[in-house]
């Protein structure tokens, strides 16, 4: 065997042998209607939903509820899940729950310059490390002004501004408020969704069937997950949750919103690609001692 063979080879075992393994993600948006439902009702909802990383919630009360909805996370997961509850918005506040084992807390912190006019709620946002060494991800909960539009679009306007100067994978979720109809929605949509995506710095996580996320006489989608900067390259699928069949007429004790989950493989380039490219460098490393031994000579 020539001393070629050998060496790609050797490469080989050692590339399959230390492969990356792609990290699974799992995360729920969820407006959950402070002062419209009953928190130990809607908690049934997020304790049935297994498997899920992190919550974001809009519209929390206050503490007293995100404790209830960080228990209810934990029930059935064999995990310890915390909480980290936003400071805007007074009774209806974000709130982040998370995998404390799988998802390593690097820093969390506001945006108050995107709570334009200074009476809704700041983005709230959590840098995690995905498994022991995994990528960093920034997971953001928005929910964006529904009674004015000019304020709305400004707000996409800045979060596509913030997306841009981020390196690290972006995931938002959140009620924003876009209004993308069920039916037609392409050409019938609210103008924040376009301020939002300019220039593909946003992509949807689009659901395959589109179903009503809120409890209206609007057929629309309200609620969305996003992703940003090298999250866009993940394998990812989203579903909007059909919770309960009581949902429409809206109740006293559930929520007027559609949870929606979004499942996401870090993985972004398969095996067989990382071999070839790096065969190639190998390839091209072999070549420049060739060319190096010829200018040397026997």
């Amino acid at each position: 065997m020539s001393a070629r063979i050998v060496v790609l080879a050797i490469l080989l075992m050692a590339l399959v042998a230390s492969a990356v393994r792609a990290e699974t993600l799992s995360v729920v948006g969820f407006n959950v209607e402070s002062g419209g439902a009953d928190p130990t009702v809607v908690d049934d909802i997020v304790a049935t939903a297994q498997g899920v990383d992190i919550w974001g919630f809009s519209e929390v009360q206050n503490d007293d509820w995100a404790i209830l909805f960080e228990a209810a996370a934990e029930q059935g997961e064999d995990a310890n899940f915390e909480r980290i509850l936003g400071s805007t918005g007074a009774g209806d506040r974000l709130l982040i729950v998370y995998d404390a084992d799988r998802l390593t807390l690097l820093e969390s912190f506001e945006l108050p310059e995107i709570n334009v006019g200074g009476n809704v709620r700041a983005p709230l946002v959590a840098r995690f490390r995905l498994g022991a060494s995994g990528p960093e991800i920034l997971f953001m909960v928005n929910h964006l002004y529904r009674s004015r539009a000019d304020r709305r679009h400004e707000q996409a306007r800045l979060l596509n501004a913030w997306a841009r100067t981020q390196t690290a994978a972006v995931i938002a979720v959140g009620d924003y408020n876009f209004d993308w109809s069920v039916s037609g929605g392409d050409a019938d949509h609210d103008a924040g969704y376009d301020r939002m995506t300019a220039d593909g710095v946003f992509r949807w996580v689009r659901p395959d069937q589109l179903i009503r996320t809120q409890c209206s006489e609007h057929d629309s989608v309200l609620d969305f997950v996003f992703v940003a900067g090298p999250a866009q390259g993940w394998q990812s699928n989203s579903v909007i949750l059909e919770t309960q069949p009581s949902y429409c007429p809206d109740s006293a004790e559930t929520s007027d919103h559609r949870p929606v989950l979004a499942a996401f493989s870090t993985e972004e380039t398969s095996l067989r690609a990382q071999l070839l490219e790096r065969l190639n460098a190998v390839e091209s490393e072999l070549q420049e001692l060739r060319d190096l031994i010829e200018t040397i000579g026997e």
